[in-house]
């Protein structure tokens, strides 16, 4: 397995600093709650701007939260990437995506209704790196605007990143007895 150090422990000062600021934002109590930022404080500078850029997605994105826990789970399911799924399952809920949509996505169905339909169809062009449609793109825009159009797409290269660091790592799930 190729896994990494916790690479929260023994850092400098001014990194503790970082983690401190971290735990505060995410109302995290132990570093063993932070699942993948664990490994990227073995390069903190990098772990605190890729925590900036999660915490904006995750907390305060343009898109409806049902839409950006749907896209984490689609993600999830495409990717193989179990911590991600088993990790954003209990938010999904609490943002509202219906359990038939979680369901449907558990079993790969493929009709899902909308507005979640059309952003699996968006997130497929982003995955496969190609133009979207303008028809797609303009009904996107309709349903979440300039903002949460690009959103959507740059949420297809954040998670992939996370996915990356999570199963390229072993990273384990996070300590939910630890906060």
């Amino acid at each position: 397995m190729a896994s990494l150090p916790d690479g929260t422990q023994d850092l400098s000062k001014r990194n503790q600093e970082v983690l401190k600021n971290i735990l505060a934002r995410r109302h995290f109590t132990s570093p063993k709650q932070l699942g993948p930022y664990r490994v990227l404080f073995n390069h903190p500078e990098l772990a605190k701007r890729l925590e900036r850029l999660g915490f904006y997605y995750k907390y305060e994105g343009t898109l409806p939260r049902d839409v950006f826990q749907f896209l984490v789970l689609n993600y999830a399911k495409h990717a193989g990437v179990e911590f991600i799924w088993r990790d954003h399952i209990a938010p999904a809920r609490e943002a509202g995506l219906p359990d038939r949509i979680i369901k449907a996505l558990e079993r790969g169905d493929k009709k899902l209704g909308e507005p979640y339909g059309r952003v699996r169809e968006l997130m497929d062009y982003a995955f496969r790196c190609q133009s979207i449609p303008k028809s797609l793109q303009d009904q996107i825009i309709v349903d979440f605007g300039m903002d949460g159009l690009l959103e959507l797409v740059t949420l297809c290269g954040f998670y992939t990143m996370i996915g990356m660091i999570n199963n390229c790592f072993d990273v384990g799930m996070p300590d939910a007895s630890a906060g």
